[in-house]
């Protein structure tokens, strides 16, 4: 239901608008609907930044502007901590988490609404939550971009920065991507975009003390643009079809369990995202490769700088140039351009030899091993040539981030893969990011031919295709796929513009489980995938999960178990002590620690740190002897274990 025009009243009877001004605001305001505040500014009446500036006022909180709302770079932590469903229906956007106070800073056009914040504690853990006030239509474009990956989702609320990624996308679809284009490209887009990175924590809360600040890197250009444009630049990469942004994914995990600063984190990242550019074929120049095969070893001492010099004129960061120009260092010293050993290498080039490695090893079929690693074999690899080629410390620290996203996808998705089949480059590069998001491994193709070859080395969870494909349409690839023993029982669905009754029905006919239309949501198809593949494998979600608690604490445990509705028994030992965790549909029924039960059990395992957790998903729990939720058990919990540590 829309809101009242109160603002808007308020406005005049303080003088800040006009007669006319108020009266053309109801008018836009009846005649499109939405919320008042976004009558008052697209009609002209009142600008946007002194409208929320007034309602920060009369709030007594902080306002967000359209503009930083766009450039902030939300990581998945951060919009983990509300669940989508709920962020749509509050129109609430989760910005910043402090970890040392456990604070949840968030933007809504309605701040301080006393219900509304505690289901945000509630689902976060958060300790605190902080309301800033923004404009209705900027609070839902976040929502729809960071949630939803709608890299259009600003186009209505910020023209500047659509009309720098249309140009950008004008120069890609005209085939013009050579040196001097492409730079070009970037450089004007960076100055669309004023050169801001982040939202600023300074400006958010400048009262609130000990906040994590948001780091700004002078980038000249937004990460999250560059991801896009590098999947599209990517997407014909055959086996290496978005490794970029996937190396970059990798980069930034080890970047934040470093606690490096946000503007430190960015130019690595950004390094991770341009590194391959303009290297070319046939060899894939990894640090591994590169050190192992002299072939490859020439053809990067050729190319080596050319992703630098490439952009030049865009004046990457100190910290990237760095990072991609000493990315064939070897932690031994025999590595090039300078021979650098150990910790003279810097640091971002020592975490991209890592991730451009893995990347390589577990979603590059044509890897040195000729076939995709597991996250267990490809960290093998890494610790078999640490202290020669890859810094021993950060591999083992690497090991640990992505043992524990392995951990998490298994909870979540049963490590399930994708393979997403769409000759639309942003099309394929928008369903990647959603599908890679929620915890799936993706994989992509553009044509048909290539994808029944990747299926009959490659096995994969399901099948999301357009029909309209190149050499032969969608239809004849089903048909194909159903007559190969391999093949033709893999899960097939349909995302297609054909949309007449025939086509549909001929889709139907050859077995697929689904055909889906479009223009359609691309959220509410991952949904409608995602859960299709949950009720295909209900035990793969959960079950043969285990690991230490380095890589995945107790609280992140019994959260993802408690999110997810799972059903199952956590058994932890910690040294000479053991405990469990009973947990039905999400419910904690138990916890058994030493000669402790129920909530004291559980309070007291979530101080352990160190150990390891098995989860049994064939165990059923008869008697629920803890009433209280997950989330209030958590919040508990998190507040004894900071008391203990005053």
């Amino acid at each position: 239901m829309a809101p009242s025009t109160q603002i808007a009243d308020r406005l005049l009877e303080t003088g800040l608008i006009s007669e006319g001004q108020h009266r053309a605001a109801i008018q836009y305001f009846h005649n499109f609907g939405g919320f008042i505040e976004d009558a008052l500014i697209e009609s002209n009446a009142i600008e946007e930044e002194e409208l929320i500036k007034w309602l920060a006022g009369i709030h007594r909180t902080r306002f967000v502007s359209t503009a930083k709302l766009k450039k902030a770079d939300i990581g998945q932590k951060i919009l983990e901590k509300i669940p989508m469903d709920f962020a749509v229906k509050h129109m609430v956007f989760p910005i910043l988490f402090d970890d040392m106070s456990r604070t949840l800073s968030v933007v809504t056009h309605a701040p301080n609404d006393p219900a509304i914040e505690r289901d945000i504690a509630r689902f976060s853990g958060a300790l605190k939550v902080r309301s800033f006030v923004a404009r209705p239509a900027a609070v839902k474009a976040a929502i729809a971009k960071f949630y939803k990956g709608d890299i259009h989702a600003f186009a209505n609320v910020d023209k500047d920065g659509i009309a720098a990624f249309q140009s950008m996308m004008d120069v890609y679809e005209r085939n013009l991507l050579d040196e001097g284009t492409m730079v070009a490209a970037v450089a004007d887009s960076a100055g669309l975009a004023s050169r801001e990175r982040t939202l600023d924590a300074d400006d958010l809360q400048r009262s609130y003390d000990g906040a994590t600040r948001m780091g700004q890197a002078d980038t000249g250009m937004t990460l999250e643009m560059v991801r896009v444009f590098m999947s599209l630049l990517e997407s014909s990469r055959e086996n290496l079809s978005g490794h970029s942004v996937l190396t970059a994914n990798f980069a930034e995990k080890l970047c934040n369990k470093l606690g490096l600063s946000q503007s430190d984190v960015a130019a690595i990242t950004l390094g991770a995202l341009l590194h391959d550019i303009g290297k070319g074929d046939p060899y894939h120049l990894t640090a591994f490769n590169v050190a192992e095969w002299e072939g490859h070893r020439e053809a990067a001492m050729k190319r080596f700088e050319t992703p630098v010099r490439l952009f030049e004129s865009a004046k990457l960061p100190l910290e990237t140039v760095n990072t991609v120009r000493r990315m064939y260092e070897r932690f031994d010293g025999s590595g090039f351009p300078d021979g650098m050993k150990r910790n003279e290498i810097p640091r971002g080039a020592r975490i991209l030899a890592i991730a451009d490695t893995f990347a390589d090893l577990t979603s590059n079929p044509r890897n040195p091993y000729r076939r995709l690693l597991t996250t267990q074999e490809a960290t093998e690899v890494l610790r078999k040539y640490k202290t020669r080629i890859f810094d021993d410390n950060l591999v083992d620290l690497f090991a640990f981030v992505v043992s524990g996203d392995d951990i998490k996808r298994k909870l979540l998705t049963g490590a399930q893969s994708i393979l997403v089949l769409d000759s639309d480059a942003e099309q394929c590069a928008i369903l990647e990011m959603q599908f890679t998001a929620r915890g799936f491994k993706v994989h992509t193709a553009r044509r048909a031919d290539d994808a029944i070859k990747f299926l009959l080395e490659t096995p994969v969870s399901m099948v999301l295709s357009e029909v309209d494909l190149e050499p032969f349409d969608g239809f004849e690839l089903k048909s194909r796929l159903n007559k190969q023993a391999k093949t033709k029982d893999v899960p097939f669905f349909f995302f297609t513009s054909r949309t007449n009754a025939e086509d549909v029905a001929r889709g139907f006919q050859l077995s697929a489980q689904d055909y889906l239309v479009k223009p359609s949501s691309i959220e509410v198809v991952a949904t409608k995938i995602q859960n299709f593949l949950e009720r295909a494998k209900p035990a793969a979600v959960s079950g043969g999960v285990a690991g230490s608690l380095k890589e995945m604490s107790i609280p992140d445990l019994v959260q993802l178990l408690a999110n997810g509705r799972r059903t199952g028994q956590i058994k932890l030992s910690f040294g000479k002590y053991s405990g469990e965790i009973h947990i039905v549909h999400g419910e904690i029924y138990n916890a058994l620690f030493h000669n402790l039960r129920g909530e004291e059990a559980f309070f007291a395992m979530l101080k352990m740190r160190d150990g390891n957790f098995a989860i049994n998903p064939d165990f059923h729990a008869d008697t629920k002897v803890i009433q209280g939720t997950a989330e209030a058990l958590l919040l508990e919990g998190m507040r004894r274990v900071d008391e203990e540590n005053r």
